[in-house]
């Protein structure tokens, strides 16, 4: 079966003054993420510490669960690597756990890299070099939601889930001149073009196998 696996992993978690009650409201924030997820095929799971996994049968809205937690666990940030492949045991619908197969081993090894290279988010898959382009912009994208406040990675996280500036506005009780100063000074409007064009070539590496 060929899947998307997502592997988070929470930066400098040991280092926490109150690990554990940053750990009970991970688990809250990752229920949240996926109750109105499409396409997530197993749950938003925490595994080892302060890692967590999923698996996705469609990238729909996987950039935008993506973002959401990030705003979430703000100011705290956490690396994601997803994985494109195949998934060699049974899916799990219930939790994300006791699986195996090249699409974990492929989301584990792109974690690897971005602990080494101080990123935040890659894709990985049986061929490197077609995901090659798409993770120098996601490099570019880390580099730039390191300075990103919850307001913005929240407003990111609205407008990939189609939702117009009044939405926005009214969900997050900001003023819409606040919406519009985020979208104009990040250039989320181009980001969110990216990430739903980085959401259909993954969708459509997953119909080609």
């Amino acid at each position: 079966m060929q899947v998307m696996a997502i592997i988070g992993d929470v930066v400098a978690s040991k280092t926490m003054a109150s690990r554990a009650v940053f750990q009970r409201k991970l688990a809250k924030v990752l229920t949240g993420a996926g109750r109105d997820a499409s396409g997530l095929a197993s749950p938003y799971t925490i595994t080892l510490g302060d890692e967590f996994q999923a698996v996705y049968r469609a990238a729909d809205t996987l950039f935008a669960e993506v973002f959401t937690i990030m705003a979430e666990i703000h100011p705290v940030r956490a690396r994601f690597a997803i994985g494109v492949g195949e998934l060699a045991t049974r899916l799990n619908p219930e939790q994300a756990l006791g699986m195996d197969g090249p699409v974990f081993h492929q989301a584990r090894a792109a974690l690897t890299e971005l602990k080494v290279d101080e990123r935040l988010l890659r894709i990985a898959g049986a061929e490197p070099e077609a995901w090659r382009l798409a993770n120098g912009v996601l490099n570019l994208l880390s580099h730039a939601v390191e300075g990103w406040s919850r307001n913005r990675l929240l407003v990111m996280a609205g407008l990939l889930r189609g939702r117009t500036v009044r939405e926005i506005e009214e969900g997050m009780k900001i003023s819409r001149v606040a919406v519009y100063k985020n979208i104009r000074t990040a250039a989320l409007d181009d980001v969110k073009d990216v990430c739903e064009e980085l959401g259909v070539a993954l969708n459509r590496t997953l119909r080609e196998r």
